[in-house]
């Protein structure tokens, strides 16, 4: 069985918002909590890289009674072509349809018979078709690194032409397939010039890790360039914008094994979501060294007062146990 992200890493797979919107809903339902029910479900929420969830309820055409909306959107449209995907997620989650025409404004838009998922009899039966909608983002927009890593694991790789796509603005991922493997590269872009800065050290010593720890041997190759790679030779200048990329460059080299069934959706989960994991850490050490700092400071005010010099010429003062201390005057 594939492996399922957990809940509590930083960028998780599975949509908590989405997670818990169906598992209230279903709760309500198998409780026949009827006050719950006769209010209607409007949220709407936004996870890393600008996408954005909504969770509605509706009146089924067919039947008559509710269901849920969930759509998801991102700022690019880096769906295109994911339809077939989208709906293998459904066919194996069951319960669940992809509408023809999405909600305005949002790019997949899936009906979930939240009755059906409630009267299914095994917990775990339920829980997976929770997890498999609440995954719906990553069937959605890894649609087109999922056919290269998938081609990769079938074949072992061939020669092909370089593709690419802007996953957010200003954000472009290429994908060369080449014999044997398959090369993913990053342009890394910071609107923060500090940000720029403290990534380029972070992903210098990302690339050097692997080759220094034994347990990683299975994982991809990672290599760090401050100019362009030979693998974006062929990509339109409007694509590429170097002067623009001012955190360098990161590649992945990916191998038959992983495209294999197994790690097909891992592998593609993790190399979709690089740039947000890197954002993430940068965001989380700014943070770290402020708390550091203070901390810093206030140890050294801390001593600063101690430091003072007792004024000979204060008043003496006695403490009830009967020790004695001069406050200055």
């Amino acid at each position: 069985m594939e492996r399922e992200f957990d809940d509590t890493e930083a960028l998780s797979r599975v949509s908590r918002f989405v997670r818990d919107a169906l598992l209230a809903r279903v709760a309500a339902v198998r409780a026949g909590d009827g006050a719950m029910l006769s209010e209607r479900v409007g949220a709407h929420a936004m996870e890393f890289d600008d996408v954005r969830f909504a969770v509605t309820s509706v009146e089924d055409a067919g039947s008559g009674r509710e269901v849920l909306d969930v759509s998801v959107g991102a700022p690019a449209r880096a769906h295109d072509g994911a339809r077939a995907d989208v709906e293998t997620l459904c066919a194996r989650a069951g319960a669940v349809s992809v509408l023809e025409v999405p909600k305005a404004g949002y790019d997949v838009t899936l009906r979930v018979d939240v009755d059906v998922i409630a009267g299914m009899e095994k917990e775990e039966t339920r829980m997976e078709v929770i997890r498999r909608v609440a995954s719906v983002r990553s069937a959605a927009y890894g649609a087109r690194l999922r056919a290269h890593v998938r081609a990769l694991g079938a074949t072992g790789g061939a020669e092909g032409a370089l593709d690419w796509y802007v996953r957010r603005p200003g954000e472009t991922m290429f994908i060369k397939p080449q014999r044997d493997q398959l090369t993913v590269v990053f342009p890394m872009r910071f609107e923060d010039a500090r940000d720029a800065v403290i990534a380029s050290q972070f992903l210098m010593h990302f690339a050097e890790v692997r080759r220094t720890q034994k347990e990683l041997s299975t994982a991809p190759a990672v290599t760090y360039h401050k100019t362009p790679p030979l693998e974006l030779n062929d990509a339109p200048a409007e694509t590429l914008n170097p002067q623009s990329v001012n955190g360098g460059y990161v590649s992945f080299v990916l191998f038959k094994r992983h495209g294999a069934p197994e790690r097909l959706e891992s592998t593609v989960w993790n190399i979709l979501t690089f740039h947000a994991f890197v954002s993430y850490h940068i965001k989380y050490s700014k943070a770290h060294w402020h708390s550091r700092m203070r901390r810093r400071v206030e140890s050294w005010l801390s001593m600063l007062q101690r430091a003072k010099k007792v004024d000979p010429n204060g008043k003496k003062m006695t403490t009830a146990s009967g020790r004695t201390f001069v406050r200055p005057t």
